[in-house]
């Protein structure tokens, strides 16, 4: 209830000290290439635009790429115009790694996990308000009726209904751990072959991807009517750890946008048509927890005002 109340006061304080944090860390990365002699400019320190490399699945999808470039906008003040570029096209371990090893990949949204909030430098900010983590079923064209009445997870078993899943996505591990029949596949586009052909039933959805999924694809699926699954699993922007000048750069775009109202905006501009068509405050919440939730998402988790509210 704290935290609700003083939102606004927070995320101005916060804004405040990360602007003085920013600059601190930009002269301490100037100071260490004059004490080392490099004649190199430090990373950001010119106003030349920046090219910042988003991975391809996020760059396709709305709001994900308008919320970072907002983040970039908000920090001009400080920082060089940033372009996004769109990565080469690779699976998501693939752009996991390419983050961790410093490849091609500069930027990802991807879902919270142990491994990813350690493994990489998260920006903990739910990017999307946590919708990530409500999720909807995809189905195959005229098969509502099975789903109808499904209450538990353990009715999924019961009816003999397979979830398709991402083999190394972290909603996978989730789902397993809370008994719920998971089929998966290494790559994300051979899992809409696998729902048509009946190798799995439920291809489970982030309530802010299901609808453009739908709409490419509605001669041969449906979107589940009846029920939610939700799990506190935000989705946040990722960087390489020794990136820290990006990932503070970042934050204070999102807590600056947070601030003044243009988070909001954009948000309810992009998302709330789509929201609206799911009717996810009508439907049946079948709730599942995240056993080894990482500390980052702990962090955030009583963060009212970032969470999108059912």
């Amino acid at each position: 209830m704290v935290i609700g109340l003083n939102r606004h006061f927070l995320s101005q304080a916060l804004a405040v000290l990360l602007s003085a944090a920013l600059i601190l860390f930009s002269f301490t990365l100037y100071a260490d290439e004059i004490s080392t002699g490099s004649q190199d400019k430090p990373k950001n320190s010119s106003k030349e635009q920046q090219v910042i490399t988003l991975w391809e699945r996020n760059f396709d999808t709305a709001p994900v790429n308008e919320i970072l470039e907002l983040a970039f906008k908000k920090t001009e003040d400080l920082y060089p115009p940033v372009r996004l570029q769109r990565s080469t096209p690779m699976e998501y371990p693939d752009a996991i790694s390419s983050i961790a090893n410093r490849g091609a990949i500069d930027v990802i949204s991807a879902a919270s996990s142990r491994t990813n909030d350690t493994e990489l430098y998260p920006i903990a900010f739910p990017v999307l308000k946590g919708l990530l983590g409500h999720r909807v079923c995809l189905i195959r064209k005229g098969e509502q009726a099975r789903f109808d009445g499904l209450m538990t997870g353990y009715d999924f078993t019961e009816k003999k209904i397979n979830i398709c899943q991402g083999e190394y996505w972290p909603d996978t591990e989730v789902l397993q751990r809370n008994g719920l029949p998971v089929v998966t596949s290494k790559a994300y586009l051979p899992i809409f072959d696998m729902l048509q052909a009946g190798e799995c039933d439920c291809f489970l959805r982030g309530a802010q991807e299901i609808i453009p999924e739908y709409q490419s694809r509605k001669a041969q699926v449906d979107i589940e009517q009846s029920f939610l699954v939700q799990y506190p699993q935000p989705g946040f922007f990722y960087v390489n750890r020794d990136n820290k000048l990006l990932a503070m750069r970042i934050e204070l775009g999102l807590l600056r946008a947070l601030d003044d109202g243009s988070y909001e905006e954009l948000f309810n501009k992009l998302m709330s048509p789509q929201l609206d068509q799911l009717n996810l405050k009508s439907r049946t919440s079948i709730r599942l927890n995240i056993p080894d939730m990482s500390e980052t998402n702990l962090s955030i988790q009583r963060a009212s005002g970032l969470w999108y509210p059912l």
